[in-house]
């Protein structure tokens, strides 16, 4: 795959040395996607650079109209990082979701894209699918590469154990050995519809590295609740409509056969 398949376009000649990035893409829960897009909402952040990739399907997304690639990158002049050292948050946001087999040049890409434009930081929001209903906040993992390892302790993220795969996983093993700091931040998410209560979560979760970033995440989790309602009053429908289609029981033996 050449490199013209696969690559970021800058729409402003924007200086981005030293800015941290936050990428979202729409993965369990859709967890990044939903956080991602609320930072580029509540920020009013401005574009600066899209990806492009004939790996991806032939989509677009509309905005009052004008034509925008599905996956953007957004700034906003904030102070942010490690030790308050930068001056913008960069935003990466996701309205599709890439196929597996595209995920590492993907990942190549965004770092290789990150280095040049020294970015001093690369935080990943993801979801990690849960079977059982989730009571209260979602836990927020981290996982990081060596460069980004002292983050772990140093705002006392709970590190992570196991496997991961997917985005996640791709960039971060693109990251091994690479001198940019990655950080991953995985909430546990709903896996049948959209998780606004462990975006805000995972949202929360930035807040240590971005220090005069303050944010109400509450219209989020107002969603949440709302997006919780919706599920449960179509769940009673539909076993409402599934007991109606079942068959009249058959008269048959007494109650110790039931």
């Amino acid at each position: 795959m050449s490199a013209e398949e696969m690559r970021i376009v800058d729409t402003r000649d924007e200086p981005l040395q030293g800015a941290m990035m936050v990428v979202g893409f729409p993965t369990h829960g859709l967890v990044g996607s939903v956080a991602a897009s609320y930072l580029v909402h509540a920020l009013d952040m401005t574009n600066v650079a899209y990806l492009t990739s004939d790996r991806f399907p032939p989509t677009v997304i509309m905005e009052e109209g004008v034509v925008s690639a599905p996956v953007r990158f957004y700034v906003s002049k904030l102070v942010c990082g490690v030790d308050r050292s930068c001056e913008q948050l960069l935003v990466g946001i996701s309205d599709i979701q890439p196929p597996p087999e595209a995920l590492p040049e993907l990942s190549r890409a965004l770092l290789d894209w990150a280095e040049r434009k020294g970015i001093q930081l690369l935080v990943v929001v993801e979801g990690q699918p849960v079977d059982e209903g989730i009571t209260g906040d979602a836990r927020v993992v981290a996982m990081a590469n060596r460069a980004a390892a002292p983050l772990l302790g140093k705002y006392s993220f709970e590190p992570a154990n196991g496997v991961i795969t997917g985005f996640a996983g791709g960039l971060l093993l693109a990251a091994i050995g690479r001198q940019l700091p990655v950080l991953c931040l995985v909430a546990q998410a709903h896996k049948d519809y959209p998780d606004a209560r462990a975006a805000a979560k995972v949202i929360e979760s930035v807040n240590p590295l971005v220090p005069l970033l303050v944010l109400d995440t509450r219209p989020l989790r107002q969603k949440a609740e709302e997006i919780e309602s919706e599920v449960r009053r179509t769940l009673r429908q539909q076993e409402k409509a599934m007991a109606g289609m079942r068959s009249p029981e058959v008269a048959g033996p007494g109650e110790m056969y039931r």
